[in-house]
């Protein structure tokens, strides 16, 4: 008996050879995956360790790729396809590289994602990552939304906790531009809002030069309250009013030197429209109301919302706030400030409000009525890098 054991572990061992179930490979994800441009490939591979991977994804061109996935005798296929068409757009808040002093609290600033055909996407986003401020080191924050077609974007904050950075202590100017136009497309009129769009370069150029850093409004909300310090060379650009021209000539800037604005709209002037057709990776769009960018008060310069009660102002705050989809700042019709509009600011949980009074925004002020440093049109270079008082 005892000589028949090895035969019938040999026949044993032939038979699971030859009759075992072969392991099937399989992707993990679908056949067929979309990015848009710039976005963070994940390779999420297949079922089966072992496996050889040929191929590679390059998200920064527009294309299609395909991934083979080999194991023994079986073969996959995934195709990436990486769009440059803009149909999503996400914008992060503030500068791309934030800064923080360790030992302080991280501000988680955001994004916004806009789809041109399924509208806005910034509630669906996934926050992944996490910060240690009392441990210096560059940590990652990854922002990633996938739309109902199945197309992905997403977009990298890298975090720099820093032992030390030369403090802000004299105010950071939030700059207040209005309208930019081009030798060959000239305004009617032009007065000290109209700036033309060789001088916005200019001064464009200078603040990346300089390597500026452009805090989002949480980030400056949170600087006001003396939570956290910001570094000596903060600014922050903003644009009243979405007129055309800054609309056509100024976006494109602002993306060619990467540097983060906001648009003040009027939501009630095309509001939708504008958000979507000039939705940018490099423009937050927020309220400059509804529909109170008029005359009929009797303050200030005259702007309506002097006329108007407490509900009133909050039901115009809502209205816009529906259409920009965002209630991190705003800015007042004509700069009128009254008590009544600083209580509807706090009831739409405005986190900034901006005036026209000039000045620098500090520690301890009242976030319901900042201060801004208007740009004038016909400034030098050096009045212009004077108002930014570093």
């Amino acid at each position: 008996m005892i000589t028949f054991i090895p035969i019938i572990v040999m026949i044993v061992l032939i038979f699971w050879f030859v009759f075992r179930k072969t392991e099937t490979l399989e992707l993990i994800g679908n056949e067929k995956e979309v990015f848009m441009l710039n976005s963070i490939y994940e390779e999420k591979g297949t079922n089966l360790e072992d496996v050889e991977m040929i191929g590679n994804v390059d998200t920064s061109q527009e294309g299609q790729y395909e991934i083979k996935y080999q194991y023994k005798n079986q073969t996959v296929k995934r195709l990436v396809e990486v769009l440059n068409n803009k149909q999503i757009v996400m914008n992060l808040n503030g500068s791309q590289d934030t800064y923080v002093l360790k030992g302080q609290k991280y501000i988680e600033s955001g994004c916004h994602v806009i789809d041109q055909n399924e509208g806005n996407l910034t509630d669906q986003v996934k926050i992944t990552g996490k910060v240690d401020t009392q441990k210096v080191g560059d940590y990652e924050i990854i922002y990633s939304v996938q739309n109902k077609e199945g197309i992905y974007c997403s977009k990298k904050r890298i975090v720099h906790v820093v032992n030390e950075f030369e403090k802000n202590s004299h105010g950071i100017p939030v700059l207040m531009y209005h309208y930019v136009y081009t030798p060959d497309d000239l305004p009617k009129t032009i007065n000290t809002n109209y700036i033309l769009d060789s001088k916005l370069e200019e001064q464009l150029k200078y603040l990346k030069e300089q390597d500026f850093y452009f805090p989002s409004y949480q980030e400056l909300s949170a600087y006001i309250k003396g939570e956290i310090d910001l570094p000596k060379k903060s600014v922050i650009l903003t644009f009243d009013d979405g007129q055309k021209g800054f609309l056509k000539y100024g976006i494109p800037l602002l993306e060619k030197y990467q540097i983060p604005a906001t648009s003040f709209i009027i939501a009630s002037q095309n509001g939708k429209e504008k958000v979507k057709k000039y939705a940018s990776e490099y423009i937050t769009f927020q309220s400059h109301s509804y529909d109170m960018h008029k005359g009929g008060g009797n303050i200030g310069h005259g702007g309506i919302i002097s006329a108007l009660n407490m509900e009133q102002i909050k039901e115009d705050l809502l209205k816009a706030q529906n259409i920009v989809e965002n209630t991190e700042a705003f800015a007042y019709p004509y700069g009128d400030v009254t008590v009544q509009g600083q209580q509807a600011i706090q009831e739409a949980e405005i986190l900034c409000a901006f005036t026209t009074e000039y000045g620098k925004v500090k520690k301890g002020q009242d976030p319901t009525k900042l201060p801004r440093v208007r740009v004038l049109g016909e400034s030098s270079l050096q009045s212009y890098i004077a108002s930014l008082g570093m």
